[in-house]
């Protein structure tokens, strides 16, 4: 088993602690931080040679280590946790992005949308420490 935890590790990187996080997740959900995943999203689903900013698969939240953890980014990628949960999503994403592309795709306008309000309800961000 520890050798299979490794592998996994170094393919997905290793996962975020708690107390690094904006706030406490849901049960069951990880953060893990990596730069395989987002960058082949970045490519893949973005169009673009950036980096995602985070990937979810199922439950776990894989983060680019260049990107910051706010809540912001959590929230956006709570929604695809949340989009997850029908065992057809992967292929009902990849179709609408195929029909609408990254920004259009419904299942991205939803979580974009659930991060607006959640900022707005939030209200400006406090600066954080470096």
């Amino acid at each position: 088993m520890r050798l299979w935890s490794r592998a996994v590790d170094r393919v997905l990187g290793p996962p975020v602690p708690p107390e690094e996080l904006p706030f406490a997740l849901p049960a069951g959900v990880t953060v893990r931080r990596g730069r395989l995943v987002p960058r082949v999203g970045g490519w893949f689903m973005g169009g673009s040679r950036r980096a995602a900013g985070a990937v979810t698969f199922g439950r776990t939240i894989l983060a680019n280590p260049d990107t910051p953890l706010t809540d912001d980014l959590i929230v956006h990628e709570l929604v695809h946790v949340e989009q997850w949960k029908d065992p057809l999503f992967a292929l009902k994403y990849c179709a609408q992005w195929m029909r609408h592309g990254y920004r259009q795709n419904p299942y991205e306008v939803e979580a974009y949308e659930r991060q607006a309000r959640y900022a707005a309800r939030r209200g400006p961000t406090p600066p954080r420490n470096p």
